[in-house]
C-alpha cells in the first residue's frame, strides 16, 4: 500500500492470468509528424481538442482486456475493488497531479531513491488510475533500459520497444504502442536494444517522440518509469523531458540525507511529491476492556 505525502517542494509554476501473453501493437491515429515546441495547446484550441480527443479516446482499439480477478493477481488497481484504500490513495494523486498541471495534460517521470525499490508498481497503479476516467487516456513508457519491468507486470511479451524506435528510423510509433489490457492504457516497453541509453535520451528522435505523444490526444497523460535517480545519469536527463517528477521512497528503509541527494537531483522545479511504499501493516491493538466477539 502506498500513502502520499504532501510534496516536498512547491512545482514549477510555467507549465490476467500468470501465463504469457503476446503483447500487440496498437492500431492507433498517426501521431503528428511536426515537432512541437509548445506542448501544451491555446486555451481556444484547447476546447476544440478536448471534445475532438473525447470522441477519438472513445472509439480506442482496446483488444483483449484482462478481468477483475487477473488485475488482482498482477496487483494492478481497478474501479471495482472490494478494498477501494489503494485505488483511493491513486484517485488522490491523479487529482493533485491535475490540479498542479492546471487540467492540462503533462508528463510525469516516476524514480526512487534506491535500487531495489519498486517504482514500476507506482507507475503502473497511477497510469491505471488516470484511465479510470472514460474521457482520459494514459500512456506507460519503460526507460529503465537495464533493469525494465513493465512488460513482465503484466506479464507480456514483445518484440520492439522504445529503443528499436530511437534506433531504426524504419520502426514506426505504431509498431511500439501496445495494447496493456486495460481500457485507455498504452505501454511502450523498453525495447530490445540498450546499449547507448544515454545517446538515446538525448537524441532529437526521442524529443519529437515525446512532443507528439503528448499532443495526440489533449487528455493523454504519460508516465515514465525510470531507474533510480540517484544511480542513473539517464533518469536525470529523462527529467528534463517531463513536466513533473515522483519519488519513491521506501518506507523504514532510506535514511533523510538519501532522499534529500535524490530530490537534489531531481531539482525543485520539477519535484512535485514523494509516495511511501513497503508501508508495514500495523497489528490490530486491543485495549483493556475490549471484549472478543463471539460472532
Amino acid at each position: 500500500m502506498s500513502k502520499i505525502e504532501e510534496a516536498l517542494n512547491k512545482a514549477r509554476q510555467s507549465r490476467g492470468d500468470n501465463k504469457i501473453r503476446e503483447l500487440r501493437p496498437v492500431d492507433d491515429s498517426q501521431l503528428a509528424s511536426d515537432f512541437k515546441k509548445e506542448l501544451v495547446p491555446s486555451a481556444t484550441d484547447l476546447t476544440v481538442k478536448r471534445e475532438s480527443s473525447a470522441k477519438e479516446i472513445a472509439l480506442m482499439n482496446e483488444g483483449e482486456l484482462l478481468e477483475n480477478k487477473q488485475l488482482s493477481e498482477l496487483k494492478i488497481i481497478f474501479s471495482e475493488m472490494p478494498d477501494n484504500k489503494i485505488a483511493n490513495t491513486y484517485r488522490d494523486l491523479r487529482t493533485k497531479l491535475i490540479q498542479k498541471s492546471q487540467g492540462r495534460n503533462f508528463i510525469v517521470l516516476i524514480t526512487s531513491c534506491l535500487s531495489g525499490v519498486d517504482s514500476s508498481s507506482v507507475s503502473m497503479n497511477l497510469a491505471t488510475a488516470f484511465s479510470f476516467d472514460e474521457s482520459k487516456t494514459s500512456l506507460l513508457i519503460d526507460c529503465d533500459l537495464n533493469n525494465p519491468k513493465l512488460d513482465m507486470l503484466l506479464s507480456m511479451e514483445a518484440d520492439q520497444g522504445l529503443t528499436d524506435f530511437l534506433e531504426n528510423e524504419e520502426v514506426d510509433v505504431d509498431s511500439i504502442l501496445h495494447q496493456t489490457g486495460i481500457k485507455r492504457l498504452r505501454m511502450i516497453p523498453a525495447g530490445t536494444s540498450r546499449e547507448t541509453a544515454t545517446e538515446y535520451f538525448t537524441s532529437l528522435r526521442m524529443r519529437d517522440l515525446m512532443s507528439n505523444l503528448l499532443a495526440r490526444y489533449s487528455d493523454r497523460y504519460i508516465f515514465i518509469d525510470s531507474a533510480p535517480i540517484t544511480e542513473s545519469a539517464d533518469t536525470r536527463i529523462l527529467t528534463e523531458l517531463c513536466d513533473f517528477v515522483l519519488l519513491v521512497v521506501p518506507y523504514g528503509r532510506v535514511s533523510k540525507g538519501k532522499v534529500k541527494e535524490a530530490a537534489d537531483a531531481i531539482g525543485s522545479d520539477k519535484l512535485l511529491g514523494v509516495v511511501f511504499n513497503d508501508i508495514p501493516k500495523l497489528p490490530g491493538i486491543r485495549l483493556p476492556g475490549m471484549q472478543r466477539s463471539k460472532n
